[in-house]
């Protein structure tokens, strides 16, 4: 009876799967470039996107712009950004088996001292295409292409600080590292493959490395003129003392 039924799991699963392949391939569609960087002004204060509808259907995309921010623990926030930009065309069905250009024109202020950075989000939207209403189906998959979209300031400069370093304890209980950096260039900076180094007053010192010793952390992109925290693992061969003052620098591969 267990071998009939663990059968008919299975038998269930790879109906399933195929599926949502088929649906998939139905109604799949490519967006790109996924980032792109514009000036201020000129030539390059223009760029084009472009949609591919691989599917046999006519399917429909609306496109906006959104702009990106960060709060204290590095989560994204997102507003409107349609006071920034000019897209054209903004709403459109793409025929089967076709593709078409988007043309995306920056029109925010002309003088940038810091980088500014968005979002351009494509997002498929219900298309009946003539159909009665009712006829819905069981499915209905919808894709979404979220980009990122940079404005670049009149002068680039590159530079990450560790702001503080703190004892801290996470929800679990364990103890842990408040590790506050901040970008205080004019550019954004993916701190990929990051080695922080610390130094208490104690005299004892780490290097920490790598996705295990500094999750969240490596590889995070830190927009420009923002600071961050990040819990870390607490490193053994640091105190914790009261206190005791901690000192660090962080580099990461440009």
């Amino acid at each position: 009876m267990s071998h009939r039924r663990n059968r008919t799991c299975k038998t269930l699963s790879v109906l399933l799967l195929i599926l949502i392949v088929s649906l998939s391939s139905l109604y799949a569609y490519q967006f790109s470039p996924l980032e792109q960087v514009f000036q201020p002004s000129g030539a390059e204060s223009t760029k084009t996107y472009t949609i591919v509808n691989d599917s046999n259907d006519s399917i429909a995309i609306s496109i906006s712009a959104q702009i990106r921010d960060q709060d204290a623990q590095g989560n994204e926030i997102n507003t409107p950004a349609d006071a920034y930009f000019s897209i054209v065309p903004n709403k459109l069905v793409v025929p089967p088996q076709s593709s078409w250009v988007v043309r995306v024109q920056y029109r925010g202020p002309r003088t940038v001292t810091n980088e500014l950075s968005f979002r351009l989000k494509a997002e498929q939207i219900p298309y009946s295409q003539g159909k009665s209403s009712t006829d819905k189906g069981m499915f209905n998959f919808l894709y979404i292409y979220t980009t990122s979209l940079y404005v670049l300031p009149s002068k680039t400069v590159e530079n990450v600080m560790v702001k503080s370093i703190a004892p801290s304890v996470a929800e679990d209980g364990s103890e842990t590292m408040a590790v506050t950096v901040t970008n205080v260039g004019t550019v954004h900076q993916l701190l990929v493959s990051s080695v922080l180094e610390v130094k208490d007053s104690t005299g004892n010192s780490v290097v920490l490395q790598g996705a295990e010793a500094l999750p969240t952390l490596d590889g995070m992109n830190l927009l420009a003129k923002k600071s961050v925290t990040k819990q870390v693992p607490w490193p053994e061969t640091l105190s914790r003392a009261s206190g005791v003052t901690y000192q660090a620098t962080i580099k990461y591969s440009k």
